[in-house]
């Protein structure tokens, strides 16, 4: 067996052994949802600490900062650093070996899969439980267990924590025990720290991140055996303009590309495709990225760059499956017919009108053609889904909604806010950014409206002229915040009254899904693709109605109650919606078409390996 299929051991540390606990139970059922061999190892300390009690001396009554109970050997005013040490000992000693029980039955179960050995706790916890010097010998034990975690993640839940450092022997105060922590966590490996103050759900879903980044990164540490022999993992591509080097041109189309990479990246080799300043390629979270340098073209004749290079990409990387998610102008590349392995189209970037306005190409005429081409489509809604069928009517053709974050919605918060918010990318025309103007100078609803987002300059040259015209004054009611991080876009989100979407054309409504996480309703053109939102915390106007949509901007903008209602229905449809679900679809489609026999029989792609060999 391959260093890279012997079971993972991670520790879930920190003082809040309920916390830990209850999050070892939510990535043991998450990790075995992905067909990976799952070993629960609780750690409850030694045989010494289960079976002799503390005798009712060593209570502590009345000492402030402590805990109300805490362990003699523990406690360096009652016990002596001698028997600290042999008590650290023994307890390192029988973690080691319960550690190589679990490893060996793991691995029996896993029969050459994946498996992962989870415990509560970790060397690090009873580092900090003993306050052992870092040269005692009880230290070296545990340290020397550390050394076989593959990853430690230290759930922070600030430095009071009531009653989180349990009966079994508190290192002091809450605050002491984060010191100490902190000082063992820089001399010990693979240590990843966790926000324990977000929704439990989010923690979990981080924590299982780090711990699939692992896996990924020890089956790449294994020798790739040669082509033809078995073991090999597939390899996929997934291609997207949008990139990390075009942060104002950046859409949900990247978003979801790049989650669907990490999900694909848990059963194959993944490289992603896409436009970049400069060419090149790095290794970043067990996936490949190749940057193809059409960046410096600009945002358009860049996208007509990208979607003349991607078939010369095609014809370099060896692939055994190719994602690509559609560009403008043409949207379709011709891909299919460059390559023998199957490719899927995702419908994240089709526009069919705004190409041809912008570019001034026959765009319709290239996509009508193009699209015939593929055998497999994604389609974010059901509007662009029957497009999809009558363009190409011998495709397969999945509608794959787009997914979000969950968040813990306070029901207190529902129906409040400081101003309506805009948020997305800054082009005017699309966007519908005209219309909102428009709509906000003749209702002049009691709110503030806010705009956030970034475009090319020349859209924000533009954006910048209609807010001076509808709004000036020394008090402006109007307010463009230009770009937002994560951070601030998720401080908007809360603050915010509701969200409008005044688009023209939309192909999901990615920011609409992520105001209704926050319980935020949504005010939007009726669009056949943004129907996914009937009747779920929205509110819809005729298409392009300005007077109507103002009117219902100053009815959301004056009731607080109505707020309420629909944001209450937004949180629970949002949940419907979590990246979990929907990027796992995307992987049964990819183990649908590499797994069946006919794929089995597809000749591999011949051709240099270019830039992604590992």
């Amino acid at each position: 067996m391959t260093a890279s299929r012997r079971p993972l051991l991670v520790a879930v540390s920190g003082p809040d052994t309920a916390g830990t606990a209850s999050l070892v139970r939510r990535l043991a059922a998450l990790l075995r949802e992905r067909g990976v061999t799952v070993v629960v190892l609780p750690c409850h300390g030694c045989l010494l600490c289960r079976r002799l009690p503390a005798p009712p001396h060593v209570r502590k009554t009345a000492e402030p900062g402590r805990s109300a109970w805490a362990r003699r050997a523990t406690d360096p005013e009652r016990r002596g650093p001698w028997p600290r040490r042999v008590h650290a000992s023994l307890d390192a000693a029988e973690l080691a070996a319960r550690i190589a029980v679990a490893r060996l039955l793991a691995r029996s179960r896993a029969r050459g899969g994946r498996a992962v050995v989870l415990t509560d706790r970790g060397p690090l916890d009873e580092l900090v439980r003993f306050g052992l010097p870092a040269v005692a010998g009880g230290a070296a034990g545990f340290r020397r267990v550390a050394r076989g975690y593959g990853l430690t993640l230290l759930v922070e839940s600030g430095p009071e924590t009531p009653g989180s450092l349990g009966p079994e022997g508190a290192a002091g105060s809450p605050a002491a025990w984060w010191d100490r922590c902190r000082g063992w966590s820089r001399r010990l490996p693979g240590i990843v720290w966790l926000d324990g103050d977000e929704a439990p759900s989010l923690v979990a879903e981080t924590a299982l991140e780090r711990i699939l980044d692992v896996m990924r990164e020890r089956e790449r540490a294994v020798a790739v055996p040669k082509r033809g022999t078995t073991g090999e993992r597939r390899h996929v591509v997934v291609s997207v303009y949008d990139g990390a080097d075009a942060p104002a041109c950046r859409s949900g189309a990247a978003l979801v590309a790049g989650k669907v990479a990490r999900r694909l990246a848990e059963d194959f080799r993944v490289t992603v495709v896409t436009a970049g300043r400069h060419g090149g390629a790095e290794d970043r979270d067990g996936i490949r990225y190749v940057r193809l340098p059409v960046g410096r073209a600009g945002p358009r004749a860049g996208r007509l760059l990208f979607l003349a290079l991607l078939p010369l990409a095609a014809r370099r990387i060896r692939h055994d499956l190719w994602l690509e998610s559609f560009t403008p102008p043409f949207s379709t590349s011709f891909l299919p017919l460059t390559t023998g392995a199957p490719v899927i189209g995702i419908d994240q970037g089709r526009r069919t009108e705004t190409p041809w306005r912008r570019y001034r190409l026959p765009s319709l005429l290239v996509e009508r053609l193009g699209l015939r081409c593929y055998r497999h489509l994604v389609a974010p809604n059901n509007a662009d889904g029957s497009a999809l069928r009558r363009l190409s009517p011998r495709a397969d053709v999945q509608v794959i909604p787009s997914g979000v974050d969950r968040h813990r919605i306070d029901e207190a918060l529902l129906g409040s806010g400081q101003f309506i918010l805009f948020l997305g990318r800054i082009d005017t025309w699309v966007k519908g950014l005209d219309l909102l103007l428009l709509a906000y100078d003749r209702a002049r609803p009691p709110l503030d409206l806010l705009l956030a987002g970034s475009g090319t300059p020349a859209e924000e040259r533009r954006l910048a002229s209609l807010v001076a015209a509808h709004s000036p004054g020394p008090r402006p009611r109007i307010h463009w915040v230009g770009c937002a991080g994560e951070e601030r876009k998720r401080q908007l989100l809360r603050d915010s009254a509701f969200l409008v979407l005044p688009s023209r054309h939309e192909t999901f409504g990615l920011v609409a899904l992520e105001g209704m996480s926050y319980g935020k309703p949504v005010l939007h053109f009726d669009l056949p693709a943004l129907r996914w939102m009937r009747d779920n915390g929205d509110v819809a106007v005729p298409p392009f109605d300005v007077a109507a949509f103002g009117a219902r901007m100053t009815e959301l903008a004056t009731d607080a109650a109505l707020r309420r209602r629909l944001g209450h229905r937004a949180g629970i449809a949002a949940q419907h919606y979590a990246w979990d679900e929907t990027t796992g679809r995307y992987l049964a489609l990819a183990h649908r078409l590499l797994d069946s026999p006919a794929a089995a029989r597809r000749p591999r792609k011949r051709g240099a390996s270019w830039q992604t060999t590992r």
